[in-house]
């Protein structure tokens, strides 16, 4: 079996392209429910990715906190729906499902594992996910079968 080297290619290219914008979208889902509460906040990004911090406590943590992994969802169904609306290219539809299962992950540790987020004794099995899953995917749709052969009888 083969693997296409051009979804392999445009696969990391598009998942460290997309990596900081996915982020920024997750931090504005905590950022929304902070000043839907009337608080200020700050929005950074550093080699790890996005952070938002809210200078107050929003009434309602599990959605304050929920909400960045429902808009870092969001931006993932952004890029899967460019993929099946526009050019289906499968580099693309790779990257958008890695994004998903990460995203989602956040929405279960930050809404519901909050100490244990917060603590960072969950950062590398993050990473090792979020990359693990792009990789199983990327390698998944790069495969090239072998064309089908006819035999005359």
């Amino acid at each position: 079996m083969k693997l296409s080297r051009n979804i392999i290619i445009w696969s990391v290219v598009l998942y460290f392209a997309l990596s900081i914008p996915v982020s920024l979208f997750h931090e504005m889902g905590h950022v929304l429910v902070c000043a839907a509460h009337g608080y200020n906040y700050a929005v950074s990004v550093d080699a790890r990715g996005g952070h938002s911090i809210c200078y107050g406590s929003p009434r309602n943590n599990l959605i304050y906190n929920a909400m960045g992994g429902v808009f870092g969802m969001i931006a993932s169904a952004v890029i899967i729906a460019v993929w099946a609306f526009g050019k289906r290219h499968y580099a693309i539809l790779a990257v958008g499902l890695a994004y998903m299962v990460d995203q989602f992950a956040k929405i279960i540790l930050e809404g519901f594992y909050i100490r244990l987020y917060l603590s960072g004794a969950l950062d590398g099995y993050i990473t090792a996910l979020q990359i693990i899953s792009w990789l199983g995917f990327m390698l998944y749709f790069a495969r090239i079968k072998e064309p089908a052969t006819v035999v005359k009888a």
